[in-house]
């Protein structure tokens, strides 16, 4: 068995999240209060936050905003729409301070529906926000929904710049988070139709429930059978960003190739025991093709990684293939969402 053999990729620098908190302490914080109260952002706090935020990965962003109704203001660092950060961003907030009435923090941008009350200014134009229409198609195989995004005011604006309000819109409508696992696809249009206030699109993706979809197939011509986590997306467990690979053969198949009998009863009990260690991996996939059902788990920390070890040191049936790799992007999965 392969066990802890890890594949190429970097882990987010601890050394960086520890070095921004202590600056956080040590005179940030003090000067982001003083920034706010007084709207004086003159005193070189941006750069170095900025600069700071790049430290621990490049391509983060940050922000400070509403921390109501837990505190004043609330500092986020945000992976902006790059799911290869999003580990990174969790990993920042889980080193973070406990929040106090001041501050409080978030490694992702927070709902804020009110802001659709108001007006933005983008290329030239003021556009009131509450008059953006949505129009939802929803997939219930994927529980996820694909959004057309409509304001009167497109008709005068650029693909860019349309594109730059549906986003900053759902963003404040769900929440960063919540866009990434339930809106599979956005697209903006000129022309009137889209009729979906954002209150109900809002409405519409709480009505979303993750569960467990099945999926079939060919690999090499011999059947496949798979079963995925829907929504199959890494911001449902924003740590988790090393892919652990559990290729288990078992010896009682039908003629097709898939599990039967003993061996798919045995696979049962072994998955049972897999999802019963409650603080490890997550089991995000199986597959089953050929004689081997391959398992396909994402883990935050190496000891969740190291408590399978004795449960698949103990499958009676073969040599069970372990390959560990870091995968903040969920590269590993990518080939079986629908």
């Amino acid at each position: 068995m392969i066990f802890g053999k890890r594949g190429k990729g970097v882990k987010p620098s601890e050394d960086a999240i520890a070095a921004f908190w202590a600056w956080w302490a040590a005179t940030g914080r003090a000067r982001a209060e003083q920034a706010i109260a007084g709207n004086d952002w003159n005193s070189g706090l941006v750069d170095e936050l900025g600069d700071r935020v790049s430290a621990v990965a490049p391509g983060l962003a940050w922000e400070f905003a509403s921390g109501a109704p837990r505190s004043q203001h609330l500092l986020v660092m945000s992976a902006d729409g790059n799911r290869e950060l999003r580990a990174t961003a969790e990993r920042w907030l889980r080193a973070a301070p406990d929040a106090d009435e001041t501050f409080s923090f978030a490694s992702s941008r927070q709902a804020s529906p009110g802001a659709l009350d108001h007006r933005l200014g983008i290329a030239g134009q003021d556009v009131e926000l509450s008059g953006l229409r949505f129009a939802a198609e929803v997939d219930e195989n994927a529980a996820q929904i694909d959004v057309t995004v409509w304001h009167p005011a497109f008709g005068g604006l650029d693909e860019q710049a349309r594109v730059q309000v549906a986003f900053l819109a759902l963003d404040w409508l769900l929440g960063e988070d919540s866009v990434e696992i339930w809106i599979r696809g956005i697209d903006t249009t000129a022309v009137a139709g889209p009729a979906l206030t954002g209150g109900e699109l809002l409405t519409a993706v709480q009505a979303l429930e993750p569960r467990w979809a099945m999926l079939g197939g060919e690999r090499a011509g011999r059947p496949l059978v798979a079963t995925i986590r829907v929504p199959l997306r890494a911001a449902r467990w924003p740590a988790a960003d090393t892919h652990v690979r559990l290729d288990v053969p078992y010896r009682t198949a039908n003629p097709g190739g898939l599990p039967a009998g003993d061996s798919l009863e045995a696979l049962h009990g072994l998955e049972d025991r897999m999802m019963a260690y409650a603080d490890g991996p997550v089991l995000v996939a199986q597959e089953a093709c050929d004689g081997v059902r391959t398992y396909h788990l994402y883990a935050d920390r190496q000891p969740a990684i190291d408590a399978l070890a004795p449960i698949v040191q103990s499958w009676p049936e073969g040599k069970v293939r372990t390959t560990v790799t870091h995968d903040p992007g969920w590269a590993g999965v990518q080939h079986l969402i629908p």
